[in-house]
């Protein structure tokens, strides 16, 4: 994620513009509505051929989404953590963030402006998981991504990142519910060695760490790993390394589909997109 505090009109923001344009043909703009609307007529104005809004825990309102669609939007980009407020919330570390999420969510349907859903997959939403696709599917979205917290971060609630085992078998068995219910749905950051026959719904991630014994593992070449920190504490006793050989992710128009949905360039224009997890 390129992150930017100058205007889109100046010679910087041209340049970060042009730079970014090299990296793919769409663009997520992540920040508040202001800045947001302006970096959307901005990249489209520079040739990308879509541009994508990502919102922070206030959400948008409807009349917000209106005015992206006007300045040339294609679609939003919104994180859940969960299908109820509590947890939400929690997560999202602004009390109100739940409501405002989905009003964005049914806004952006209203206005029919496309919509894909990221849910984190943290330690404390594992369980409750199985409630997102209902949701998700329920106000019109294109496709879901349950995306692994790779480490614990140093916020006020504690450490957050699940343990593999335990989270990414609820995490598949989501994806499924999903898929029952009309969506294309995708996992990120876990290490493919996990995933089983549902490998090809995982989507490119930044490499990680790899254990000893990932070193002859089929599937390295294209596999995520295991966040550094994580090995160091627990070890690598939760990893099943594939045989030399053995087919990786699989290819195809569904990863094709879920690469087009969830892959690009970020820019964040302003700290109303920051999320605590």
């Amino acid at each position: 994620m390129t992150v930017v505090h100058v205007e889109p009109s100046s010679p910087e923001g041209q340049g970060v513009l042009a730079r970014l344009r090299g990296t793919g043909r769409a663009l997520t703009v992540a920040g508040a509505f202001d800045e947001m609307a302006v970096w959307t007529a901005a990249a489209r104005a520079a040739g990308f051929v879509r541009v994508l809004a990502a919102p922070g825990p206030a959400g948008l309102t409807g009349e917000e989404v209106a005015a992206l669609k006007a300045a040339g939007l294609d679609g939003l980009r919104v994180r859940l953590y969960a299908a109820e407020a509590a947890a939400h919330d929690w997560h999202a570390g602004r009390e109100g963030s739940f409501r405002a999420t989905t009003a964005t969510l049914r806004a952006a349907r209203t206005a029919r402006v496309p919509v894909t859903v990221t849910t984190p997959l943290t330690r404390s939403n594992t369980r409750v998981l199985a409630a997102v696709p209902g949701l998700v599917a329920d106000v019109g979205a294109l496709g879901w991504q349950v995306s692994v917290v790779a480490e614990g971060r140093p916020q006020e609630h504690g450490a957050v990142a699940p343990r593999l085992a335990v989270a990414v078998p609820y995490a598949l068995q989501a994806l499924v519910a999903a898929e029952r219910a009309g969506l294309l749905a995708a996992l990120a950051g876990a290490p493919l060695c996990l995933l089983g026959p549902l490998r090809d719904r995982a989507l490119p991630s930044p490499t990680l760490a790899f254990a000893e014994s990932c070193r002859e593992c089929g599937l390295r070449a294209s596999c995520p790993g295991v966040d550094a920190e994580y090995l160091r504490r627990l070890g690598a006793g939760e990893l099943a390394p594939a045989r030399p050989g053995e087919a990786s992710a699989a290819g195809g128009p569904r990863a094709q589909r879920l690469r087009d949905m969830f892959s690009g360039p970020w820019l964040e224009v302003s700290e109303a997109a920051c999320w605590p997890i």
